[in-house]
């Protein structure tokens, strides 16, 4: 099954090996995790600021979109019914530093414009308030199709909200992870980035997905695209020669200061189990 039933699926201790020589070379994904969209896993953000943020973060880095959503918090005070009603031009140029700016100022507002309507009525008062915390009571499914809908909404997009904000154990492929994914051979060198996501979501385990997607990004900022480290770290994992384990910080249903969990790298050649 997945986009790719006839390539090489990548042992459950690849996954492992890599997270382990990731952190070692640049720290706890905790530490810096949410300078793209700003949620981690230990506050409960609101699910629309995440997506907002996710929007904001399309096409641009980090620093930028954390300032775009910065600078739009600061003109409207985090209240969404005013975004929603503002001109487009000046939600625009509330987020112009983050790029594309009307671009992603008329999404915005569309999506706001929806929820609005569906949640309070065509005839809402103005200070009626779009949410998104529904979808933490809606399984993942449920929440691809409600967000995939809205123009601009993506897989990726849908993947962070998913993870950063509803805890969810989805593996996000922007650039970065797909770009290393390649050079790894975890996927074939001409799958496209929805074929990676789909693929790695069905072999990376779960318990990894949150600290490998963080660890990847960051060594694909910090380090670019070569895997040579990486491939180290596998090769000697396969060689029986690491056997540490692995510290998870959170798995699907944790609360957001969840316990940290020590969990032991499977035994070696152990594949994931089938989806």
């Amino acid at each position: 099954t997945g986009p790719f039933p006839s390539a090489r699926r990548p042992p459950a201790r690849d996954f492992y090996a890599a997270v382990r020589y990731l952190a070692g070379r640049h720290g706890d994904p905790e530490c810096w995790i949410g300078k793209g969209d700003g949620c981690s896993r230990f506050e409960r953000p609101r699910v629309l600021d995440s997506l907002v943020r996710t929007i904001l973060s399309q096409n641009t880095t980090d620093i930028t979109s954390q300032r775009a959503f910065a600078s739009l918090n600061r003109a409207y005070g985090g209240d969404y019914a005013k975004v929603r009603d503002a001109p487009t031009a000046d939600v625009a140029t509330a987020i112009r530093v983050g790029g594309l700016a009307d671009i992603k100022a008329g999404r915005i507002q569309t999506i706001l414009r929806t929820l609005t309507e569906e949640q309070h009525g065509v005839d809402a008062p103005a200070e009626a308030q779009p949410s998104l915390e529904h979808l933490r009571d809606m399984d993942d499914e449920a929440i691809k199709d409600s967000l995939t809908r809205f123009k601009g909404v993506g897989p990726k997009t849908v993947s962070c909200v998913l993870m950063f904000a509803l805890n969810r154990q989805d593996f996000p492929v922007d650039t970065h992870v797909w770009q290393l994914a390649r050079t790894l051979g975890w996927v074939p060198k001409s799958a496209t980035r929805e074929q990676t996501y789909e693929h790695l979501n069905r072999v990376v385990p779960n318990e990894l997905k949150h600290d490998l997607h963080v660890l990847m990004v960051e060594h694909g900022k910090r380090d670019g695209h070569g895997a040579a480290g990486i491939r180290g770290a596998i090769a000697k994992a396969a060689a029986g020669g690491d056997s540490k384990s692995v510290v998870v910080k959170s798995e699907q249903g944790s609360p957001p200061a969840a316990v940290k969990i020590e969990v032991d790298a499977p035994p070696l050649g152990e594949a994931p189990a089938s989806p």
